[in-house]
Formats: C-alpha cells, structure tokens, sequence
C-alpha cells in the first residue's frame, strides 16, 4: 500500500519513512488496506517491511500497545457486488448520475467500517478468514432468501454460494452478524419467505437482527424483470406473519429478531410501534424504526424549545410521500403550539425515480424545486434527513446553496437539533 501521509512526531516520522514510500508487510503480515494496518499496528513489538526506490528496508520497533505508527494509507479500492440481483436498485438509476451511484457495492470492509450491505456472495476463504482473525465484527449481510433454486433466480447466482455454510462459520468464530431481506412478492415471500427465518433463526447468538425492506421499485426498469410492488393488503398480511413470529422469538431469545421496516407499518395504514418493538434500533439505518427513533427524539428535544418566538415566523416542513400523514400528524401539531409560528407541510413527489419511491431520503434537489415552485414558503424551508452526501449534494449533484437561490428562501436540512432549527429561523438565516 502507498503511503500517502506521516504525521508529524510520530514513530513513522522519527524513524524517516517517507510519502511515497510502500508498506509491504507487518510482522510478516500483508497490509491490504487501512484496516489491516489498525489491526497490525496495535503490537507492542513490530517488523515494518517498506518499500523505497525498488529496495526492501526493515524497522525492527518496540512501542506502547495500541499506539499508531502515524502512516497514512492510499484509499482502498473497493470490491463490487458479483450478483445480479433482479431487483437491483442501482441497474434502476436514470441516466446522467455521477458514477458513483452506479457502483455495485460488494465489500465486506465498508460493512464492517459503515453498515453497508453486502450478499457474501464473493467472500472465499480468504476473505471469511480475515473477517474472523481481524475480527471485523459486525458483518451486515443480504440474505434475501436461503432456498438456493430461489437464490439463483433472484441473485443470478451463477452457482451455489453456500451462504448459510458462510455465516455458520462467522456464527462459530464469534463474528456478529445483521441481516436483511428485500421482500419481493411471489418470489421471496410465503414459504420461502418462512424458511429463511427459520435457517437464520439457527444462528440468532450471532445474527443480531433480520430486517425485512419492500423491494423498491423506480420508473427506470425498461428491459428489467417483471416485479410486483408492496401494496397496503400485502404489507398488513406480512405485519401480521412478523407479530407472530416476534412472539415465539421474544419468548425465546428474549427480543424480537425480525423486525419490518417503516414502509410496511406506513404502507399498511397501521401505526408505527413503540421504541420497546425495536430493541434498541440495531436497523435503523436499515430505515427500521427510523420514524419511531425521529417521534421519541422530537418528543424529548420539544420539552425545550421556546413557548414564543421573537418574531413571527412561517416554518416550511417538506418531506417524501410515505411520511406526509407521519409529519401532519404528529410533528406539525406539536410545532404550532408555538406562539408566533406558522408551520406548513410541503409534500415532495419523487421526479427523479418515480412516484412509487416514495421515501424522503431518495429526493434529489430537482423534485424539490419541482414541486415547490412558486409557492409562499415562508420564512425557511426544512428537508428531511439524509438527502445530502458528505459532500454536500443531492443526488443529482444540485447543492443547498443553489435551491436556495432558485426558490428564493433559506433551506435547511434537519440535522437532528430543533435548536438549531428554531434558531435559524429566528436569525433569518
């Protein structure tokens, strides 16, 4: 691996390694990546083997455990998915995103290091036993289905990946695990649906959690397998299935192993479950119980915000399809107790993908624009969560500063604080 930087005082600058300058090896060891430098580094007592102009040159050091050599690595490469699973939503992106966003991810690193989702479909002997030895714990695994004629007709599995052999050998080494299914009806669902729970079930010391998403469907599938959406009868149907199954596993494991996403609960008309449903939200990421987390947050956090404001304001609140009655129902009532607020609710159909995306975090700066055009938005308009990247971007690489000059209005997007909310519409800014 290049070294791209040294930090200053540290053992690699005392002892003169360079940018520049290749790691080969710890204690005999390969360094594949920024992790498995973590990971070798934590010795007390290390053989660096670095590469410089072609020559091998080694340094023999003795240092407090835990302490860091102070090396920084070149970005990883990252592995992609080897499936080609019909549903995939990435082969579902109109066309013109940047690149990025047609990238198959399929690495058990960025699992480890973020809680992406990967099937382990590509993961061999190497790959499961640098997991165990590295400890790279927890493992965020797609399962989808444990019936293999099943598997390969929904993964375009090429041949039998052996995925419950793998996460028995993670279970057996103390690797935790979460799981997830994408429910795709008359495919994945029904008995096959109850024999993936109860294979996984087998190793619920290990598999923490086993969410169920609804498979999401775009506008952009021209030439892609026929799928059938989640409609409110078939999510009601499996809401009660998932109650039944969480009784037996509360029972016996003592929480509730399966957990529905939000979109099942919103989809089927039904009201989300309290936060004890959840056990802690080990999905929520997952979007499962990201709404019940967002209530119980707002619900705390409202206890302190101001009775008045100083000046009237208007507060605009956009969000996605999905949680419009979520919003109207229980966010903006609470809000409008507030003396000298106004709050109005912006519902934002999805132009990027289609109406039938109808989560927030999907929404890119052009549907916002789109549907709030020349409307009255008051003093500062509100975006969900999530719509941005770390660089700052929607999805179709519009930024904040630039809705805001299009629709002529301050714009914020929810970073988990009303307070920071209510003071920047009380600043103006």
């Amino acid at each position: 691996m290049k070294i791209t930087g040294v930090r200053k005082g540290s053992i690699a600058d005392e002892l003169g390694i360079c940018v520049g300058d290749r790691l080969l090896e710890i204690n005999n060891q390969r360094v594949q990546d920024s992790i498995g430098l973590k990971f070798f580094e934590s010795d007390s007592e290390l053989t660096l083997k670095v590469a410089r102009k072609g020559e091998a040159i080694l340094y023999d050091i003795e240092k407090e455990e835990d302490e860091g050599l102070g090396l920084v690595l070149e970005e990883m490469s990252f592995l992609s998915c080897g499936n080609d699973c019909i549903f995939c939503f990435v082969d579902q992106n109109p066309a013109g995103l940047r690149g990025e966003l047609y990238f198959r991810d399929g690495d058990y690193r960025l699992s480890f290091l973020y809680g992406n989702y990967t099937t382990m479909t590509n993961a061999g002997p190497a790959t499961l036993r640098r997991i165990i030895e590295q400890r790279l714990s927890p493992q965020y695994i797609s399962v989808h289905v444990t019936d293999y004629e099943i598997r390969k007709r929904l993964m375009g599995l090429r041949k039998d990946d052996r995925i419950l052999e793998k996460i028995k050998l993670l279970h057996d080494n103390g690797i935790d695990m979460h799981t997830q299914i994408v429910l795709c009806p008359g495919i994945n669902d029904g008995e096959a649906l109850e024999k993936t729970v109860s294979d996984l079930s087998r190793f619920s010391d290990r598999i923490l959690s086993l969410a169920v998403v609804p498979v999401g469907l775009t506008d952009h599938r021209n030439g892609l397998h026929a799928l059938e959406k989640v409609d409110g009868a078939r999510a009601r149907e499996l809401l009660g299935t998932i109650n039944g199954w969480q009784a037996e596993f509360r029972q016996k494991l003592g929480r509730g192993f399966i957990y529905p996403s939000d979109e099942f609960f919103l989809l089927a008309g039904r009201a989300i479950p309290g936060q004890e449903y959840y056990d802690g939200f080990p999905q929520i990421e997952n979007g499962v119980g990201m709404v019940r987390h967002f209530h119980e947050e707002f619900k705390t956090q409202a206890r302190g915000l101001p009775r008045r404001l100083l000046h009237p304001r208007v507060l605009t609140l956009a969000t996605g399809e999905l949680a419009q009655w979520f919003m109207r129902d229980e966010i903006a009532p609470r809000l409008q107790r507030m003396h000298g607020l106004e709050v109005r609710i912006e519902v934002v159909p999805n132009a990027l993908y289609g109406r039938s995306v109808t989560v927030a975090g999907l929404l890119s700066g052009k549907c916002v624009y789109s549907a709030l055009k020349g409307k009255e938005l008051g003093d500062l308009l509100l975006l969900p969560p999530d719509v941005l990247n770390a660089d700052g971007k929607f999805l179709d690489d519009s930024t904040l500063p630039e809705l805001e000059d299009r629709l002529g209005v301050p714009v914020l997007v929810f970073g988990g604080s009303w307070s920071d909310v209510f003071t920047a519409l009380q600043e103006g800014t």
